[in-house]
């Protein structure tokens, strides 16, 4: 087979590149002023925003003494939520504190807002139609109640972890529509379905069934 050699292409010469035009010329440039000296370092704190037990603590006070607060509330079951300072609200000439409070007896969530003053002061109270999530209490206190339970005690070993999940309502004429109820399971931690779970009607404060291993 004869050695084919290609040659190389041509060398072109490049086109000269035109000045930039700018008009109106550009004139009395002022020349750059001294380099920036040393900057000094600026200490900043950062802000520590409260927790919700703290918030809660500052308000509860406020709350039970509050006439709205006390008529939505008294002679009802509820828990506290959680409290949570409002600071991202630009149309707020003072700080506020939003306080979530959960009716078991009427199945309702309540949003109380407080302005943070010196003491705070309740300004608004509305029903939400929102389903928060469960609350550290709810959580402890779900878990008590699933562990007591007969089933739970017999079937998860020493090893079974829980996981506590919210559970969605049900569909309106039920007779669980409106609880809030909580799904524990019990497993362990390297297995990825639990071994015995139960649902826990935090209102009625009672454990409504028991399943796993399969089971719907």
């Amino acid at each position: 087979m004869p050695d084919i050699r290609l040659e190389p292409p041509p060398e072109r010469p490049r086109l000269p590149e035109f000045p930039a035009v700018v008009e109106p010329a550009i004139r009395d440039i002022p020349d750059p002023g001294p380099a920036p000296g040393q900057a000094e370092p600026m200490v900043c704190e950062r802000a520590v925003a409260p927790t919700s037990e703290e918030l809660l603590s500052r308000v509860v006070p406020v709350l039970t003494a509050d006439d709205r607060v006390r008529t939505a509330l008294d002679g009802r079951r509820y828990a506290l939520l959680g409290a949570s300072a409002l600071t991202d609200d630009k149309d707020r000439a003072t700080p506020a504190i939003l306080v979530l409070a959960h009716d078991y007896t009427g199945g309702r969530t309540l949003e109380i807002t407080l302005d943070d003053g010196a003491p705070p002061t309740v300004v608004g109270m509305v029903e939400s139609s929102a389903r928060p999530g469960l609350s550290d209490a709810e959580i402890e206190r779900a878990v008590t109640l699933a562990r007591a339970h007969p089933e739970v005690a017999r079937r998860a070993t020493a090893d079974c972890v829980p996981m506590v999940l919210l559970t969605s309502d049900v569909a309106e004429g039920d007779e669980h529509h409106g609880h809030r109820r909580a799904y524990v399971g019990f497993g362990p931690p390297d297995e990825r379905l639990p071994r015995v779970r139960v649902v826990v009607d935090l209102g009625e404060e009672r454990v409504l069934g028991a399943g796993g291993d399969g089971d719907e």
